[in-house]
């Protein structure tokens, strides 16, 4: 079985790994955020176990593959928003589809949209463009998730575990904002307070999940919350930032 420090340390990983790649080609950082999806996506049906999980598996590839697409060719959310809504319908086609006399119908849908919300939300990294402002936000954005992410892997117990994730998340965000000016001190502290909420909840809640202790389920565990901090970095980075 594996344990939710192997989770925490996978998150910590990726999340340095966009951190890093964001200093390097356009392309490395694609290909990072691309390989994180396809993680996610391969294994977000077996974590909540879904009744039929190849389908789901295709949908949310497909789902990811035109939500990325889309941000490269057009450059602009929207258009993944787009992607995303074809992926709801996707779902819905998935179930029709199906030959097994659909059981847990209403359970697959929602699972499926779930997950291509969480898919498509990863081309935020990618909307927050390139520069140096850009890669300033990507590098807050990793250091946060970073940080949060190892909280999560010491032995600290129910509430007081998460409340120091979120604190050590947001102290992260202030420190690395402070320290690179592209950023400043308030949007770092909010990139690291969102990052340190949405790790410390997606920590708590599928460390429940039974099958979140087998290989692929836990790496799609592990690549939610990096995968959905793309979001929140790029939104907070348009506001606060321009």
């Amino acid at each position: 079985m594996i344990s939710g420090t192997f989770r925490a340390v996978v998150t910590a990983a990726v999340a340095a790994g966009i951190g890093i790649t964001a200093f390097g080609e356009r392309g490395l950082l694609i290909g990072t955020i691309a390989g994180l999806v396809a993680l996610f996506s391969i294994g977000w049906p077996r974590l909540l176990g879904l009744p039929a999980p190849r389908g789901a598996t295709v949908v949310l590839l497909l789902t990811a593959a035109a939500s990325l697409s889309a941000l490269l060719v057009w450059d602009d959310l929207l258009y993944v928003a787009v992607a995303a809504g074809l992926g709801v319908v996707a779902a819905f086609v998935h179930e029709l589809v199906r030959r097994d006399g659909r059981p847990r119908l209403v359970e697959s849908v929602s699972g499926v949209v779930t997950g291509a919300v969480v898919v498509s939300s990863a081309a935020g990294w990618l909307a927050v463009g390139t520069g140096e402002v850009a890669t300033a936000l990507l590098l807050v954005g990793a250091v946060t998730i970073t940080a949060g992410s190892a909280c999560t892997a010491l032995p600290i117990p129910g509430w007081l575990g998460s409340g120091v994730t979120i604190l050590i998340s947001a102290a992260a965000g202030l420190l690395a904002g402070s320290a690179i000016a592209d950023v400043g001190l308030v949007p770092g502290g909010l990139i690291g307070l969102s990052s340190g909420v949405l790790i410390a909840s997606v920590h708590a809640l599928f460390g429940q999940f039974p099958a979140s202790g087998r290989p692929t389920a836990a790496l799609a565990a592990a690549m939610l919350p990096v995968a959905v901090a793309g979001v929140p970095v790029y939104v907070l980075g348009r506001v606060m930032l321009g």
